[in-house]
């Protein structure tokens, strides 16, 4: 249960559409995740946003997921990169929607109430503009977000198509819960123009300690080491041998299988 709430509250923070921005904005978040009653992270990540474009690192995984906005009405991409295989994917964001919208639609009529919640998701919404907090919550599982106003109108934008976009692509790469949940938190602060800086996630409504922490540093600037990663990945991108699918994330699942078996003891 514990795994499959981590994929509800994760960054991987597309609507059915994507929308592109007019002036791209250059910004970082680094995000770090605590499982309950646990000090240190279960994972870590840093994702960069540059010329529209979104660059997600996870060096525990040897993974880098880089999200392109599609021009227009054209659906976005996904390219994801092995760097321990030296291995690279791709995935249409048209894909990607289609498999996701079909998951929902069969979840939302599920017997098991949790199933049916993460396909049609409904919270009761309390956002406190002087603090900053906002609590999404329900029977079957809460949010409580601490947030800080965005720094423009295009970074939210481009955050925004990132968050819903990545919460599908988990769904489709590790046969996970629907992402309805999750995207309606990123609904939620698009419309109160915030970003997360701190997220907590309970198994019902918001009492004692969450199941799951997210702490989000958020920066409206990128360093000379933040575009020299992105420069490196971008060679990837042109090096790495292209894989199907299938094989990128049968390799991927694997090592996340260990990683939580290794914890369950």
């Amino acid at each position: 249960m514990r795994y499959l709430l981590a994929l509800l509250l994760s960054v991987g923070l597309f609507s059915d559409g994507v929308a592109t921005t007019c002036f791209a904005a250059d910004f970082r978040i680094e995000t770090r995740v605590y499982a309950k009653g646990e000090e240190e992270p279960a994972s870590q990540s840093v994702t960069l946003f540059t010329g529209g474009a979104a660059y997600d690192f996870r060096d525990e995984a040897h993974r880098v997921t880089i999200f392109r906005p599609g021009a227009a009405d054209k659906p976005g991409r996904f390219v994801l990169l092995d760097s321990q295989r030296q291995y690279r994917s791709e995935i249409g964001g048209d894909r990607v929607a289609v498999v996701t919208t079909k998951l929902r639609r069969w979840a939302a009529v599920h017997k098991d109430p949790f199933l049916r919640f993460t396909g049609d998701p409904a919270f009761d919404e309390a956002f406190d503009a002087d603090t900053g907090e906002l609590r999404m919550t329900s029977k079957q599982m809460s949010y409580r977000l601490v947030t800080m106003p965005v720094a423009s109108r295009e970074a939210m934008k481009e955050l925004r198509a990132f968050l819903d976009a990545y919460a599908q692509l988990h769904t489709l790469l590790e046969a996970g819960l629907p992402p309805g949940p999750r995207m309606r938190v990123n609904e939620s602060l698009a419309n109160h123009d915030v970003v997360p800086i701190e997220v907590e996630l309970y198994e019902g409504p918001i009492e004692g300690e969450p199941e799951l922490r997210a702490e989000h540093l958020v920066t409206w600037i990128l360093s000379r080491e933040d575009r020299n990663r992105i420069e490196e990945a971008n060679r990837w991108v042109a090096e790495y041998v292209e894989v199907e699918n299938t094989e990128f994330s049968k390799f991927a699942n694997q090592r996340m299988a260990e990683a939580v078996d290794k914890a369950s003891h």
